[in-house]
């Protein structure tokens, strides 16, 4: 595993990430962006192969003559779980989101997520999955969560937050095998295992998942161009008031995201933004209720109600 590294303004890093997102097939394994400094950003590309390192800095030396990509070797071993070791607890809304060690120490009135660090994305330090888990917190406010897909459920940690939240169940949802194992993992220990049901499946190209809709809440934590090529099934899998929670997409790339989803019948109802990130939630139009006929007997009736009146 090799990571490739640079910093610069803001604008020429969120160029080099939308290069790398863009490509198909990238060279990028995964690529992460933050704030390094009040005016730096930094863009961190993983690459399995010294290679495709060298192909991800080579992209990212086209963008601009400011950004020069290092490229250095990790270990061969868990990088991901090394890389997140001893982190503090994440909160978000009623939400704590931690390993086992650091959820020992105890934290009275909140929701426990038991996540820890491992292959799998989702562990809430990134800013889409503590995002999604604070809108999901503000939703909550005002509506219960009821039937929940989580598509590209990574660890699982929404589709458990929802079910620790009320949700009658969930299906949880990712195209990486290795994913789908640990989804299931972390809901036996969460205890919510027999209410989640985790699967392999690209978008929601999935029989159970047509079946078991509509959903009142979708998550869908994954990326800005698969956002927009799913925004026609999201928006049919949603119930009639049903919401959808988006992320996975840079501030700078929501319009493109929100011009999607605005032809589905959907409307914006909330969005915040994080470490640079963006989620965004839809509502579906509810079903207007069906206004009563009257027949031609209910007619009659109430004209002889009338003329009774009358004659009395």
């Amino acid at each position: 595993m090799f990571i490739v590294s640079a910093t610069a303004p803001r604008p020429l890093i969120e160029k080099a990430a939308d290069a790398l997102f863009d490509l198909d097939p990238s060279p990028a394994s995964a690529v992460d962006t933050k704030e390094e400094t009040r005016t730096l950003w930094r863009i961190d590309a993983y690459a399995e192969d010294e290679e495709r390192a060298h192909g991800c800095a080579g992209i990212i030396e086209l963008i601009d003559d400011a950004l020069s990509p290092a490229v250095q070797p990790l270990e061969n071993q868990d990088w991901v779980a090394l890389s997140l070791e001893g982190l503090p607890a994440v909160h978000a809304g009623p939400f704590v989101v931690a390993g086992a060690h650091e959820l020992a120490k105890g934290f009275p009135g909140r929701i426990p997520l038991w996540i820890e660090a491992g292959p799998a994305f989702g562990t809430g330090h990134h800013g889409t999955t503590a995002g999604c888990l604070e809108a999901f917190s503000r939703m909550l406010r005002k509506r219960r969560p009821g039937k929940v897909l989580d598509v590209g459920t990574g660890s699982g940690v929404l589709a458990i937050a929802a079910l620790k939240s009320g949700a009658t169940r969930a299906i949880a949802s990712d195209m990486d095998g290795d994913s789908v194992r640990v989804a299931v993992a972390n809901g036996q220990n969460n205890h919510v295992g027999p209410d989640l049901k985790c699967l392999e499946a690209v978008g929601l190209n999935h029989a159970l998942i047509r079946t078991q809709g509509p959903y009142d809440t979708v998550f869908a934590n994954i990326l800005a161009r698969p956002l927009i090529g799913l925004s026609g099934d999201i928006a049919k899998s949603l119930s009639p008031g049903g919401q959808v929670i988006l992320s996975g997409l840079l501030v700078h790339q929501e319009p493109s995201v929100r011009a999607a989803y605005q032809g589905h019948g959907l409307t914006l109802v909330d969005r915040l933004h994080r470490d640079g990130w963006s989620t965004l939630v839809y509502r579906k139009r509810a079903r207007k209720a069906a206004v009563p006929t009257r027949g031609f007997r209910d007619v009659l009736a109430e004209l002889a109600d009338v003329l009774e009146d009358v004659e009395t």
